[in-house]
């Protein structure tokens, strides 16, 4: 199964298929598969660029790839404002400014709030000290915000540090937290960046690092 992306989970109007649209696109344009777009007046379907703000409303999420200059003008796009879709947190990987046998630090993650990741979890992509912790799932006990410190719920064999690798799996606490940006091509929710509005985190599976999201389509202002 393909790591790359946002996938159709579900509706929560209740409806058992995605809301799948043919939206026009220019030929030239290049999209991936799980791709969220956005829809320009007297363009079509384009790429979009790191959205952050209600001013980027995401239209949907590509079913399909699309090259450059294929010849294909419609694009097929989940479009359902109610739809949730799932994005798997194996697919991006932060670099550790420290750690030990029971701490996972990234001095960058946002938000500064504590806690916020307890009981989500980390997945250890490289560890210099002992390589057969690569792969192993690890429950978050809790976070400190300040200083980007994951307590994990287990003690490791082997102490992670500064330059190991880890992927990132929000948790309940993280519930409803609308504030991620998207990753400049936005494939990608950045936990290294906030002030977005567009991706509201709902629930997760931790043991699979399976994160579910909705988009925020347009902003009510006063």
């Amino acid at each position: 199964m393909s790591l790359k992306g946002f996938t159709w989970a579900k509706d929560l109007s209740g409806h058992p298929q995605p809301q799948v649209r043919k939206f026009v696109i220019p030929d030239a344009t290049a999209i991936e598969k799980g791709e969220p777009v956005q829809f320009t007046q007297g363009t079509g379907v384009v790429v979009h660029a790191g959205p952050a703000d209600f001013d980027d409303p995401i239209l949907g999420v590509s079913i399909n790839e699309k090259a450059a200059n294929d010849g294909q003008v419609q694009l097929e796009v989940s479009c359902s404002p109610t739809a949730v879709y799932k994005w798997n947190g194996k697919q991006k990987t932060y670099t550790l400014t420290g750690g030990s046998t029971t701490t996972a630090v990234d001095s960058s993650l946002m938000p500064q709030t504590d806690n916020f990741l307890k009981n989500g979890s980390i997945r250890i992509v490289s560890c210099a000290a002992d390589s057969t912790l690569n792969g192993k799932v690890v429950k978050i006990a809790s976070s400190t915000g300040a200083t980007g410190t994951i307590t994990l719920a287990e003690t490791l064999p082997a102490a992670l540090a500064a330059g190991d690798t880890i992927n990132i799996c929000l948790g309940e606490y993280a519930k409803d937290y609308l504030g991620y940006d998207l990753d400049a091509d936005a494939m990608n929710p950045d936990f290294d960046a906030v002030g977005g509005t567009v991706l509201r985190f709902l629930y997760s599976d931790t043991r699979t690092m399976d994160m579910f999201f909705m988009f925020e389509k347009y902003g009510v202002t006063s």
